[in-house]
């Protein structure tokens, strides 16, 4: 029952929890043709919630991820075949579309090698031609389909953000631009986790993505909708609620991130699924601090990116150091110049690693690492608040 319910992959199913109200908005977008960005930390749930709505909605679909994409060839050739599987999954008459697909690159004086690979379809474009053209090429040939057959369907590129990050930046999104305001069939659903490069991208006037897109930001789901959704699965577990104990020690500990929600309940029902009565309090927590420990050469490795600096500003963030980072006091406790800081906070945000909540105060995205932090510098970090 955990894996149903807790998944640390993509929530499908019984496993989705809340996201009404974006859930609402998704729609909407969908159902008006509006082209839709979607942000948020890693591992707060875009996917799912992207491709919850799709597949309740029963509109052709296809995924593309760029997160592999390293440079504009990756990308062409990830997003040719996100064409080629949506093509395939509006094909009837697999003979038909081929024939229509030729027809159009053959009107459009496009040189592409067409045809099937197995039962795929595949495209191919002219060797040394340009990315940017290719991918603006793919796009409007599925919906040149798409008209013809009066098919509305939506192509959906995860981690958008690595495309702003090429040499070609501004070529492939003028290629992506382009498309999306020629298409009347064809709607575009992008999502990505580096929010600064994001607002660059679809913010500065000077991009070509510029105001093309309605937003919706995921934030953290509310205690109220976890604790219904966590006690329904325990009534069917054990026939009772969680102790409320045991729900405040889950959202402390987790900071209601939901892949660490997710984590941490997949465990408990691991380890308490066959017994009598749900986990307490004191459960949860040794349950997380050996999930710590498990994790701690991962977090290592993560902190190793960063300097020095770097790093010892974000343990002292992590030690309640929220504001007036730039202050004397904050100044002596890390032994830094204020410029120095101002440099580290700016690294420590653009890699996600940091946020800021609406009063400015700082605060660590990843309760693990965050946790990760307080356990293993406690003593190191406290004889430096002292002296």
């Amino acid at each position: 029952m955990n894996k149903e319910y807790f998944p640390l992959g993509i929530a499908k199913g019984n496993a989705f929890c809340n996201r009404v109200a974006e859930r609402q908005r998704l729609v909407k977008n969908i159902k008006a043709h509006q082209h839709t960005l979607i942000t948020s930390p890693r591992r707060y749930g875009k996917t799912s919630l992207v491709l919850f709505v799709l597949e309740k909605l029963g509109i052709p679909h296809a995924k593309v991820d760029l997160f592999v994409a390293l440079n504009a060839k990756a990308c062409e050739e990830q997003l040719i075949q996100g064409v080629q599987r949506l093509l395939g999954k509006i094909s009837t008459k697999p003979e038909r579309m081929l024939t229509q697909i030729r027809d159009y690159f053959s009107q459009a004086k496009k040189r592409w090698t067409i045809g099937f690979k197995g039962l795929h379809l595949e495209l191919t474009p002219e060797k040394d031609s340009d990315a940017a053209i290719n991918i603006m090429d793919a796009l409007l040939a599925l919906e040149s389909i798409l008209a013809k057959k009066r098919q509305r369907a939506v192509l959906f590129i995860d981690e958008f953000q690595e495309i702003g990050a090429l040499p070609s930046a501004k070529a492939l999104e003028g290629a992506i631009r382009h498309v999306a305001q020629e298409t009347r069939y064809l709607l575009l659903v992008f999502s990505g986790s580096n929010r600064h490069l994001l607002t660059y991208m679809f913010d500065d006037k000077s991009r070509p993505l510029y105001m093309l897109c309605e937003r919706i930001i995921l934030d953290r789901i509310d205690e109220a909708h976890y604790a219904d959704f966590i006690n329904k699965i325990a009534l069917k577990t054990w026939k009772r609620h969680f102790p409320d104990e045991t729900l405040s020690q889950i959202f402390t500990l987790t900071e209601r991130h939901p892949y660490y929600m997710n984590v941490l309940c997949n465990a408990l029902w691991k380890t308490h699924e066959d017994k009598a009565h749900p986990p307490d309090a004191q459960s949860v927590k040794k349950i997380w601090q050996e999930y710590i420990y498990t994790e701690r050469t991962r977090i290592s490795r993560e902190l190793s990116y960063l300097s020095f600096g770097q790093r010892k500003i974000l343990t002292a963030i992590a030690f309640g150091n929220a504001t007036e980072l730039t202050g004397k006091h904050f100044l002596q406790l890390v032994g830094l110049t204020g410029p120095s800081v101002i440099n580290a906070l700016e690294v420590l945000e653009n890699r996600d690693l940091v946020g800021r909540k609406e009063a400015g105060n700082y605060f660590i995205i990843d309760p693990l690492m965050k946790a990760a932090l307080l356990f293993f510098y406690q003593d190191s970090f406290k004889s430096s608040e002292e002296n």
